[in-house]
Formats: structure tokens, sequence, C-alpha cells
């Protein structure tokens, strides 16, 4: 037996699952918790690993904070780019409106131009290899951050399902002109 199994009574994690745990339990606690970020001692307590733990996976919380957020943003370039399934984007559209409140940080205000940056980076990674890829990338990001910015902000009133098919038909006009 190994000192980390006698110590912890456990078989060590595989790098790929202490990352998804830790990237887990950043979600959940975003989502369920009170304030916009966790602080690394928040994350690494309820993860169940260590401080060094953490940041041999991540930089800080703002790395894994872009991880967290590049999961639904680039499920979200995959659903436009490729347009579709329909179902999957009516989901990540209803998903973000019944997390609007933390979404209005990332989708309005300072927070937005991250958020755009970090999206267009998605969307020209779905989009490699296509004539004007990047122009591309940056139109759709400005345009799908925009208007769920004005949709969390309540500018915009819109279904989900219908705010989806607008950034659909939105996306493939770019994408077609």
């Amino acid at each position: 037996m190994d000192d980390y199994s006698e110590k912890s009574g456990s078989r060590p994690k595989s790098r790929t699952a202490t990352r998804a745990q830790i990237v887990g339990t950043f979600n959940r606690l975003m989502l369920e918790g009170d304030k916009h970020r966790p602080r690394v001692a928040e994350i690494v307590a309820e993860a169940g690993v260590a401080r060094s733990t953490f940041y041999d996976h991540f930089d800080g919380v703002e790395a894994l904070f872009d991880e967290s957020l590049s999961t639904l943003l680039g499920q979200l370039a995959t659903c436009l780019a490729e347009a579709g399934p329909q179902e999957q984007l009516d989901w990540l559209t209803a998903h973000i409106h019944e997390n609007r409140e933390r979404g209005r940080t990332l989708l309005s205000g300072p927070g937005a131009e991250r958020t755009e940056a970090l999206f267009a980076q998605l969307v020209a990674e779905r989009l490699e290899g296509q004539r004007e890829a990047r122009l591309h990338s940056i139109l759709i990001a400005g345009s799908v951050i925009a208007a769920l910015g004005a949709w969390v902000t309540g500018k915009v009133s819109a279904h989900p399902a219908e705010l989806a098919d607008r950034l659909l038909r939105t996306t493939q006009a770019i994408l077609q002109s």
C-alpha cells in the first residue's frame, strides 16, 4: 500500500477525475452560493482536495472560472456553429434564464467583455478552416453576448426557446454573409 492510500484510506484519483471534481464543486458553489465567486479555501474544502492540488490544476479561481464557463459557452458555440440540435440550444437558453441573476455579471457590464472574448475564441475553434472564421466568430460572439446580456437584464423579453431560435438565425445569417 502506498503512503497516499494509507493516509486517506482510498485509492488516488486520476488527474482528470480530480480536475472534474474541482470544476463540479466550483459549479455547484457558483449556482447554490450567495457569493458570485467562491474562494479557493471554500472550493478545496468542499471538493476534499488540498490547496496544492487545486493549484496543480488551476492558476487560480479566475482560471477555474474560465474553464467552468467554457463548458457552457462551448456547448452554446457548438449548437450555434453547427445549427443544432435545437433541443440542446433550447435547454442552454433555459439554463441561462434560470440562472440570470448570476448571469448578469457575465453577460452585461464589465464582465461581458471577458465573456465575449472567451465565447469568440470558442466559436472560432468550431469554425476553424472556414472562410473568414475569425471575423465571423467575433461577429457571432458580439451579437450573442449582447442579446443574452439584454435578455438577462430585462431589456429584451423572450421565451428561452424563442431567443434560442433568434440566436441561431442570427448566427446563420452571419455565417452566410
